[in-house]
């Protein structure tokens, strides 16, 4: 059961990874890069300021950095050293097979992405914390939905490390906006 999951995975991210272009290249790179973070989180910590007052701000973004760094942890030190998945891109008999154009391999182990961890918790945290009243907001989950496939381009993720990194985030949001949504402080 779980080679023949593993076969699956290998074999969608192989079709995965071949959709290539060019001109995609840079913004793949882009959306798997830091500086994505910073309006990401301007935007959010912009209207989660103009929804609270002074305390329930700090808690918003208290409980913000929690669910950050608890998908983070979850991920990065505690998933991929119980799983040791070797990343795609450090094995031998599937390099020759994915598209590369230079990019950094990351580190050894790959189950769960972290990228789709702190992407998805984040997102699901902000939208479940705040008041959406414009529709435009749910245009949020592009963001997590990008970096993930940018992860499998790159050539540094299975299909299967982001849909463990998204459950980890998408649990650790839930959790931190369940908690944020039930203090006592007043908005």
């Amino acid at each position: 059961m779980i080679s023949s999951l593993a076969s699956i995975d290998r074999s969608f991210f192989l079709i995965l990874n071949s959709l290539h272009a060019e001109w995609l290249n840079p913004l793949m790179k882009f959306f798997s890069g830091e500086l994505l973070w910073a309006p990401l989180l301007g935007f959010i910590l912009w209207h989660a300021h103009k929804q609270n007052s002074k305390p329930k701000f700090s808690l918003f973004v208290l409980f913000m950095l929690l669910a950050l760094v608890a998908s983070d942890v979850t991920s990065s030190y505690i998933l991929k050293n119980i799983f040791t998945r070797l990343r795609p891109c450090r094995v031998e008999d599937l390099q020759p097979l994915i598209y590369q154009f230079g990019q950094k391999c990351g580190g050894r182990f790959g189950f769960v992405s972290s990228h789709a961890a702190n992407t998805f918790a984040l997102v699901i945290y902000s939208l479940s914390s705040l008041e959406n009243k414009n529709k435009m907001w749910h245009l949020l989950w592009i963001m997590p939905i990008v970096v993930s496939f940018s992860r499998i381009y790159l050539g540094v993720h299975y299909p299967g490390d982001i849909l463990g990194g998204m459950f980890v985030g998408l649990s650790w949001g839930a959790f931190m906006a369940w908690i944020f949504k039930n203090s006592k402080v007043q908005a």
